[in-house]
Parts: structure tokens; sequence; C-alpha cells
């Protein structure tokens, strides 16, 4: 075989793999939070000024601002600060939700929505220990929370590499939760890395 095809089908192969990497990485974050989104908008009738109850700001950057505004003028707002850090998690800005997250936290810090959240954030951002203490902190306070549980176990198999704590978790929240939305996912990734679902 010629050198340079056997070069070009190694790179290809290298290619293809890294692509299954992101791609399945892609996929198990998906169910840390389980958000119901909004039916997609239907066009408005011409002279439709209002959006329907739920709808999503047609205009994210200035949805952002207002938020910004509100939670900044208000800093002893918690409410606000809550709904700017959950608006930037929805768009995925982990750092920017990070800091609204503790800001919420400063002023509720038994806020269990919140400091799951946080640990979601610090999970993308890969600072896995933090999401870690995030996770048992939001657990002490309400001890079976699916979504802190489901956290705990992919940060526990994917961030740490700890497939015993991962299955811990995963067992605590097949137990308290077996309906829950990322279950299924969860037993597969970690049959996928070795350990008994």
């Amino acid at each position: 075989m010629r050198r340079d095809l056997l070069i070009t089908a190694l790179l290809f192969t290298a290619i293809g793999f890294v692509g299954g990497y992101v791609y399945s990485q892609q996929t198990s974050r998906g169910a840390l939070r389980t958000v119901v989104q909004p039916p997609a908008p239907s066009p408005a009738a011409e002279g439709d000024e209002e959006l329907p109850t739920g709808h999503p700001p047609l205009d994210v950057a200035q949805r952002w601002r207002e938020l910004q505004e509100r939670a900044e003028a208000n800093p002893r707002d918690a409410a606000t600060a809550r709904e700017l850090a959950d608006f930037l998690y929805d768009l995925e800005r982990w750092e920017q939700a990070v800091f609204w997250y503790k800001r919420t936290l400063e002023l509720e810090p038994k806020n269990t929505h919140a400091r799951t959240d946080l640990a979601t954030c610090y999970y993308h951002l890969g600072r896995h220990d933090e999401a870690l203490v995030e996770y048992a902190r939001a657990l002490e306070l309400e001890p079976r929370k699916p979504q802190a549980l489901y956290g705990l176990a992919l940060t526990r198999l994917h961030g740490k590499k700890d497939r015993a704590g991962a299955q811990a978790a995963y067992e605590e929240l097949r137990r308290a939760h077996p309906t829950f939305a990322g279950l299924e996912q969860l037993a597969r990734e970690l049959e996928a890395a070795g350990a008994r679902p």
C-alpha cells in the first residue's frame, strides 16, 4: 500500500473517532437539565404584536440586556438573578451563568435549583471538583433531587473517571426516581464505561 494512502486512511479514521467522541459527549449532557421546550413559533398573523404566553423572546440580545439591567439595578433580588442565570444557562453561556447563580446563592443559600444548575455549569466548563462540591451541597439540602443525582453520576463518570461513584449515584437515582428522563442514557454510559447498570 502506498504511504500517502495509508496516511490518508489513518487521518480519516482519527477524524471519525474524534467526531464520534464529540457527538457522544454532546448527547450525554442533554439530560442534565430537563427543560420543556415551547412549541416552535408559528408565523404570526400580520398585526399580532403580542407573543403567546411561554413563547421564547424573538430578540435574545434584547432580553439578555433587559434581564441584566434588572439584576444589576436590584442586586438584592434573588429571583431576578436566578432568572438571568437560567436564561444564560439555556443559552449555554456557562461562565456568565456561574456568576448569576453565585449571586442567587449569596441571597438564597438553600436554593437547590440554583445550586444544581451552578454545578452543571461547572461540569460543562470542565471544573469537575467544583461541580462535585455543589452537587453534594444540593443533595445535603434535598437528598433525592434527581437532577443533582444525575449530574453527580455524570461528573463522577466522565469528569473524574470514578465508575464506582457514578454507579452509586445511578443506583440512588434509579431507586428514588425510576422514571427520570436521563436514566436509560446514564445506564448505557455506565455499561459502556464498564460499570454495572
